[in-house]
């Protein structure tokens, strides 16, 4: 367990009521900051259920930072990626050190997008060390006709406009998608469509499914950290 002294919670970042992140730290000396996105469909879920997830890159001195965002239909898929955007370029200025972003299915989703051409800042990009989409949604032209549409309120414009895998990577970011073996198809079809459309690193961790796949985050000695980690240097 993560000890409390080295958590801030409820950090704020932007206007919005969910526009707050927790972060943890693991002392004095910092590699880089760790960004993580929740899934949930852009409908559900908090940080305050994954600050688990923070222990493995503490082991490893990185600070983790694990925000809300805005939830559908109190905001539309744009405006979130929008709170996204805001949520990266506040840690660029509180932290000095590289950032590394890693979100999970709808997180990935948005974890991918800020890989996205024109997306984030030169000066921001810059300072990306990696990004990593696990089990991501990258083409969201399906979920249009789906009943969590309802909610989501996706036009099959705006699900062309903002998937990852038709859009273009920027290609001073170092991106992997990271998809468990035994993951749903659907989950593998949209993690291997959006890698093969950025032709990026791609990894399939073996007897993994979409929620134990996350366990990687929690070990400082995993193969996931490993590969995230890979241009930070050690201290």
């Amino acid at each position: 367990m993560l000890k409390e002294k080295k958590a801030r919670l409820d950090i704020k970042y932007g206007q919005n009521d969910r526009n707050v992140m927790d972060v943890f730290s693991p002392g004095p000396l910092v590699r880089s900051t760790l960004i993580f996105l929740h899934g949930g469909y852009w409908l559900n879920s908090d940080k305050s259920h994954w600050s688990h997830l923070a222990s493995g890159s503490v082991q490893s001195n990185v600070r983790v930072a694990i925000p809300n965002y805005s939830l559908c239909p109190d905001a539309d898929l744009s405006e979130i990626i929008l709170e996204i955007k805001q949520c990266i370029d506040f840690v660029a200025k509180k932290f000095n050190e590289p950032i590394i972003i890693v979100g999970h299915q709808a997180g990935g989703f948005l974890a991918a997008r800020m890989a996205c051409m024109k997306m984030l800042s030169p000066d921001i990009v810059a300072r990306i060390s990696h990004i990593m989409p696990i089990a991501p949604l990258s083409d969201l032209r399906p979920l249009v006709q789906t009943t969590m549409n309802n909610e989501i309120a996706l036009s099959e414009e705006k699900a062309i406009q903002e998937s990852p895998a038709l859009l273009e990577v920027d290609q001073d970011i170092m991106v992997t998608v990271w998809i468990g073996s035994d993951d749903q198809p659907i989950y593998l079809q949209q993690a291997k469509f959006l890698a093969t459309h950025w032709d990026c690193f791609f990894v399939k961790s073996q007897n993994r499914n979409h929620l134990d796949v996350l366990e990687g985050l929690e070990s400082a000695n995993s193969r996931l950290l490993a590969r995230l980690f890979v241009n930070l240097e050690d201290i």
